[in-house]
């Protein structure tokens, strides 16, 4: 048994030896037979995956949209507004007053102090005359005038003006501005400026010997809107025995 079975294999392996075979280069595989079924279940595939693409893109589409709407502002829904009419009657306009039910005081126009300036030499230093106030110190008002080579009774005579007073009573006089070395003695319009040197219109002449030697200052009222004048700077002797100088006002 084992003879046969020996030739009938060497008789097979012969004739395969025998039978011709195409060239290496020209072999092709035979075309694979789909079945129905695998047709329909690639066809089946393929539209399952276009339909996924396209429910992706609808959802991202929507998302989008979504993202648009909450960050672009909302525009203004533009309301109609009927204007009030208009009417000829005035309007009542309520004035509002203090706590203490006083109405607010008005403010009076303010007033002048004029004068002319002398000192006893042949010039009259920078000066800075003051009216301050007799009921409260702490009020004043001032001008400040320059220096004066000499001190001369013919036009113009150096003089001074401050403006812009409260109306009230007031003291008058004046102190020198400069690098002065002595005794801080201020010029002030006194009762002797008044009786005594105004009547002569020349504070060099002689003054008579019954003329008051009253240095104290005098007492300057002003008036809303007006100028008081020949309220004179020449009296520098409120430092005498009797008398009392005003002081500087700080």
């Amino acid at each position: 048994m084992p003879d046969r079975d020996t030739d009938l294999t060497r008789l097979l392996v012969r004739d395969l030896d025998d039978i011709p075979l195409p060239p290496q280069g020209r072999w092709r595989p035979t075309p694979r037979e789909r079945s129905p079924l695998m047709t329909f279940g690639r066809a089946l595939l393929t539209t399952a995956a276009v339909v996924a693409v396209l429910a992706l893109a609808l959802v991202a589409g929507a998302a989008l949209r979504v993202h648009q709407e909450v960050a672009a502002p909302r525009t203004p829904t533009a309301t109609s507004v009927t204007p009030a009419p208009v009417t000829s009657a005035p309007v009542a306009v309520t004035a509002t007053l203090p706590s203490t039910g006083t109405p607010a005081a008005t403010v009076a126009p303010a007033g002048a102090i004029t004068g002319r300036l002398e000192y006893p030499s042949e010039f009259i230093p920078p000066l800075t005359v003051y009216a301050v106030s007799v009921s409260d110190p702490h009020m004043f008002f001032s001008v400040d005038t320059p220096r004066y080579p000499l001190a001369t009774n013919t036009p113009p005579q150096p003089s001074y003006t401050i403006t812009g007073v409260t109306p009230g009573t007031y003291g008058v006089y004046a102190f020198r501005r400069d690098q002065f070395v002595g005794i801080d003695v201020p010029a002030v319009y006194s009762r002797f400026v008044a009786d005594c040197i105004q009547p002569s219109e020349d504070s060099r002449q002689a003054i008579p010997s019954s003329c008051p030697r009253d240095h104290a200052l005098l007492p300057v009222t002003v008036v809303a809107g007006q100028t008081v004048a020949r309220i004179d700077m020449s009296d520098w002797s409120c430092n005498v025995p009797g008398s009392t100088c005003p002081s500087r006002p700080r």
